[in-house]
């Protein structure tokens, strides 16, 4: 636990914030001292930071609401003096009283199942029935289900094929699921199976998501595109074309004899999948096709049942993604009635903020139409009744709708930018209440029937803290109250928020992370984090997870970190984000070349050794500044970046640069394969060499573009890793190879354990 006095900095640095206009930590003047922590406080490691257990416990996972709203499932690691074992729990409402329905670990693993160094059962993604009796999940591609009382787990599928997505049907009699790119169901009492489509193949896919679809459309992790109806008579699904796609190999280069995979991925200005929506009846074991497809060179952008069953509810957007049209689909004919039509100059984001009501005629839509995310209340014929929230802030989700009471529950940034916050409002748009209390970012799960919902909440210093409340905002317990011995034994630097206003005359918000026992009167370098791109915000009151973590462990090698949030990042409306249209790169790096201009404003800051670094659009953003601005940043370092906006697919990059063939000249200004000439600094590139979303190709051309300009470089390639360069030694191994970059060009370096490859304790320190 953090001493009272840390809390109550925080709080006091938060609050200033909150109060109004706050000039950042003054120059000249000496910042707040941090508070002691710990009275021995322990060192924070690399290794430690990406070790197992994490240094913040182990959260429960799987948290579900039961059909019934009655309870709450979730796994927990429970350990004794000898072990420590997987449990799965069911915690009734309200009043938390917890039941084990079976140690997870206890489960034998079938014979032909196990595999070398791993003969233990887990359940992954799993879901209830209708009566909450049995949960159905995926275990090595196979599926089973699990009885609530008795803990029993029945086999259903023994193929050579992997089964996914698996869902029971509203009524609990089916089991659906996808294998080998069909969609298929399980009778759930005689557990005999049904082959609903059988066009499917590696081109063609039925109720299930290619890759582009899944990365920029359905953004909910998963990959399913099959929907029941609410009365379960039928399901509604995408059918996705790829033959139109072209392919990109993606390469293992660790056996002797490499191996290919290819992948369907649309780069920027090439063809798209085709897709349509189908809707299967399950009594007639036949599907029907509704009448809208994209070979207009559309996208299917989201799909809905109504309450009726009787109906959908389609959205489709055009390839520049600033038109977008409601269409509601009779599942009999297929038939479409065009219902909302929405355009933007620029681009619309669409969101999950819908809710179509089961007892009305009548939905919730989400829209930016004031320059703002608010929520609309229309009647079934396309007629607005009444705008639910409105103001100079952004609803961030729409968590709930009370039908009989009239109450909609949402999640916004009403009461702060940097925070997230649980509300209600009434159908009248009136009486806007915050249930969420404590500030910080909260994220809210409602029961079934509304009448409780789960906030998972952290803040800068609270990893998580999982409780279950009334709808009315009262808590009713706690699931996982986020305590860690480990964690509260290390003294952490809090990350101080505050506003800068450029000479321009734009506010930004930021973050510091300043050293233990920092002195006002030195001079320290600092290392710039930078994302800057489209639907992030960086600057949030929020746990910042390992990244933070290991910021906070360049703050005790004597570093200051800084980040803000420049124009085209999340958070404050359309025309923040509007600037970056036609061509990234531009207004997100003058605004964080402002942010530099404040960092030598300030007497602490070394003005001749500031660093940058990012990942993803933050490596993008870093080769840009390493590239287009000379003499800014004292160094560089780059993971996983796009080099070229030609490289990357075409729903992200065309919704912000249009087709290339319409922005040549834009795309070329956003490219920094275009600018290597610029680089006069020390520079570090990393990607993983298996990455399916910023492909390996990016960076081995940007090399290649540095090479050709005689430019020197570090080049470091992660082999069999994906974007996110996960894994412990992976980790690792490329945070100390950062520490060190950073250490060796932002100063005096500290001395290395050269036979480890250990960082030591040592760093640039203020002079």
């Amino acid at each position: 636990m953090k001493s009272l006095m840390y809390r109550a900095r925080r709080a006091l640095v938060i609050s200033a914030l909150m109060a109004g206009p706050l000039v950042g930590p003054a120059g000249g003047a000496q910042a707040e001292t941090p508070s002691p922590g710990p009275s021995n406080p322990k060192m924070l490691t690399i290794e430690r930071i990406y070790a197992d257990p994490p240094l913040t416990g182990t959260a429960p996972t799987g948290i579900r609401w039961l059909p019934d709203s009655k309870g709450v499932s979730f796994m927990i690691e429970e350990s004794s003096v000898d072990d420590t074992v997987n449990v799965f729990i069911i915690a009734s409402v309200p009043s938390g009283k917890r039941r084990t329905v079976c140690r997870i670990d206890d489960i034998p693993v079938p014979d032909d199942l196990q595999k070398k160094d791993d003969d233990v059962f887990s359940i992954g993604g799993y879901e209830w029935n209708a009566d909450a009796s049995k949960i159905a999940f995926t275990f090595q591609g196979d599926i089973f289900t699990l009885d609530s009382e008795s803990g029993e787990v029945t086999r259903h599928t023994t193929t050579k094929d992997d089964e996914v997505n698996v869902e029971f049907s509203p009524d609990g009699k089916w089991i659906s699921f996808n294998r080998d790119n069909d969609m298929w169901m399980i009778d759930a009492a005689t557990g005999d199976e049904i082959q609903l489509t059988t066009t499917g193949s590696d081109s063609l896919l039925n109720g299930i998501l290619d890759w582009v679809y899944m990365e920029e459309l359905f953004t909910r992790g998963d990959v399913r595109a099959h929907w029941w109806s609410p009365d379960a008579s039928a399901i509604a699904y995408l059918q996705i074309d790829e033959s139109p796609v072209k392919e990109f190999p993606l390469v293992n280069f660790i056996p002797a004899y490499n191996k290919m995979k290819m992948q369907h991925y649309p780069k920027a200005g090439s063809p798209n999948p085709i897709v349509r929506v189908g809707v299967y009846d399950v009594e007639r074991r036949e599907s029907r096709w509704m009448d809208i497809d994209t070979e207009d060179d559309s996208y299917i952008a989201r799909l809905y049942w109504l309450g009726d069953s009787k109906h959908l509810a389609i959205e489709k957007t055009n390839r520049d993604q600033n038109d977008l049209k409601v269409l509601f689909a009779d599942a009999a004919t297929g038939e479409l009635r065009e219902v909302i039509h929405e355009t933007r100059p620029s681009w619309i984001n669409i969101t999950y903020m819908r809710h179509y009501y089961e007892s009305k005629n009548r939905f919730i839509w989400n829209s930016e139409r004031d320059g703002f995310s608010h929520l609309y209340l229309y009647d079934n014929d396309g007629s607005m009744k009444q705008q639910l929230t409105s103001g100079e802030w952004m609803v961030t989700s729409l968590d709930a709708v009370d039908e009989r009471r009239g109450h909609v529950y949402f999640t916004g940034m009403k009461t702060s930018i940097l925070e997230r916050h649980i509300y209600r409002v009434d159908e009248k748009g009136r009486q806007i209440r915050q249930l969420s209390k404590g500030a910080g970012t909260h994220r809210a799960t409602f029961s079934p029937d509304t009448r409780y919902y789960i906030d998972r909440f952290s803040d800068i210093d609270t990893p998580r803290r999982i409780t279950v409340h009334k709808s009315e905002g009262s808590k009713a317990f706690t699931i996982d109250d986020g305590r860690h011995d480990e964690l509260a034994a290390y003294s952490l630097p809090t990350p101080e928020f505050f506003r800068f206003t450029s000479k321009g005359g734009l506010e930004f918000q930021c973050s510091m992370i300043k050293p233990p026992n920092f002195d006002g009167s030195k001079k320290y370098p600092v290392l710039v984090y930078t994302y800057g791109g489209p639907h992030v915000q960086v600057v949030r009151n929020r746990w910042g997870g390992t990244r933070y973590l290991w910021h906070a462990y360049m703050a005790t090698r004597g570093y200051i970190i800084f980040s803000m949030d420049n124009r085209g990042s999340f958070g404050r409306g359309t025309e923040w984000e509007d600037p970056i249209h036609k061509r990234m790169g531009h207004v997100e790096l003058d605004d964080q070349i402002a942010g530099v201009a404040y960092l030598k404003s300030l007497a602490y800051v070394d003005p001749s050794r500031i660093g940058i670094w990012g990942w993803s659009y933050g490596g993008y953003m870093t080769c840009m500044a390493m590239f287009k601005s000379p003499g800014v940043y004292r160094c560089g370092a780059s993971v996983s970046p796009v080099s070229d906006w030609r490289f990357y697919d075409t729903v992200y990059t065309e919704r912000y640069m249009k087709h290339p063939d319409a922005n040549k000249d834009g795309y070329d200004a956003s490219s920094p394969i275009k600018f290597v000439d610029g680089l006069q600094a020390p520079f570090l590139l990393m990607h993983g060499i298996a990455d399916n979303n910023v492909h390996v190709a990016n960076s081995i051309v940007l090399a290649r573009e540095l090479i050709r300009a005689g430019k020197d470089f570090e080049f470091m390639l992660y082999p069999r890793k994906f974007h996110g360069i996960t894994g412990q030694n992976s980790r690792v191994h490329l945070y100390r190879r950062l520490t060190r970059f950073f250490d060796e060009n932002l100063g005096t370096a500290g001395p290395h354990e050269e036979a480890s490859g250990k960082v030591s304790a040592g760093g640039p320190q203020a002079r």
